[in-house]
């Protein structure tokens, strides 16, 4: 009987071994993807990111306004009158009435607001700015001009007016001619002349005149002129006097009457003791404007006419009747 070789059944345990080994290294091997394959692929480069727009801020809407409760009901007050069911319904719109009458085109149209600090004067016809310090004063006993203006010496207390100096005094008016100087067509002279006859009818004293000044003014568009002079008194116990007089505006002899005179002057009386404040003087006279009360209103169609007298010639009971001083029926002897 042969004996197998125990080298080579050793060698063919190591072939089968090697075969095998290589068979599953090749299979190893296709299963496997390549060296390239292995590479890691391209980064790709990210797209520029745009920022998006911030949002307009909205302003926070206000609190709501608590509305506040409305009062409690008084049970205690009375009750509204309940509607009359039998009293007549309201008159119906007539249309056969005649419609208002349309506004006058030439109807005069009302003066502006005066500014604030100008005077009106109506009996003159014309406004000024009240110099500081000045009031107002009682015009009614003037023999000249239509407004008097009195410095105060003091503030007034109690509701009672202040008290005013005696000694100097200013006087406004329209230039007509129960003056001289109104007849005088040129400003200059009527200024000139102003001045002499004011100066003798408020300084009726023998005396020299002295500091005699003049000069231009311009009172808005009117033209004007003043004359100013100081006086002093042969009796050496009064102090000298001063008047300064101006006029503003135009004569126009051929106007209508009532246009024919818009002038208007001014006089300011002072002494040594309470001298003239040439600057004011001439404020005073360049303020001046010519001023036109507004129209009085129209008539009410509506009023109730008069009543009319009854025979005998005896008025209506409560229509005034005038009465006579003396009354006849109660003369002596009657």
């Amino acid at each position: 009987m042969t004996q197998s070789d125990p080298i080579s059944r050793r060698l063919g345990r190591w072939t089968a071994f090697a075969i095998t080994a290589v068979t599953a290294a090749s299979a190893v091997t296709i299963a496997l993807p390549t060296t390239t394959a292995l590479a890691d692929p391209a980064t790709p480069t990210p797209a520029p990111t745009t920022a998006a727009p911030a949002a307009p801020v909205v302003p926070a809407a206000p609190p709501a306004t608590e509305v506040p409760p409305p009062p409690p009901v008084d049970p205690n007050a009375p009750l509204p009158p309940p509607v009359d069911p039998n009293a007549p319904p309201p008159p119906p719109v007539d249309p056969n009435a005649p419609p208002p009458p349309p506004a006058d085109p030439n109807a005069p149209v009302a003066p502006p607001p005066l500014e604030p600090g100008r005077v009106p004067n109506a009996t003159g016809g014309f406004s000024y700015l009240l110099p500081a310090g000045w009031v107002v004063s009682d015009a009614s006993r003037l023999n000249y001009g239509q407004a008097l203006l009195s410095k105060q010496t003091a503030p007034g207390e109690n509701g009672q007016p202040a008290p005013t100096a005696n000694d100097t005094s200013v006087i406004l008016g329209r230039l007509d001619l129960k003056l001289f100087a109104g007849a005088e067509q040129d400003n200059s002279k009527a200024a000139v002349r102003l001045a002499s006859d004011m100066g003798e009818f408020f300084m009726p004293f023998p005396g020299v005149r002295l500091n005699q000044q003049s000069g231009v003014l311009q009172a808005g568009d009117m033209p004007g002129y003043f004359s100013s002079y100081e006086v002093k008194f042969t009796d050496t116990t009064k102090p000298n006097g001063q008047i300064w007089a101006g006029v503003v505006g135009t004569s126009v002899p051929n106007a209508p009457r009532d246009q024919r005179n818009q002038r208007w002057f001014v006089v300011w009386l002072g002494t040594a003791k309470d001298p003239i404040d040439p600057a004011a003087a001439k404020a005073l006279a360049e303020s001046i404007r010519p001023y036109a009360p507004p129209p009085p209103p129209a008539p009410d169609p509506n009023a109730p006419a008069a009543p009319a007298p009854l025979p005998g010639g005896r008025a209506p009971v409560g229509v005034p009747v005038p009465v006579e001083t003396p009354v006849p029926g109660m003369m002596p002897g009657q």
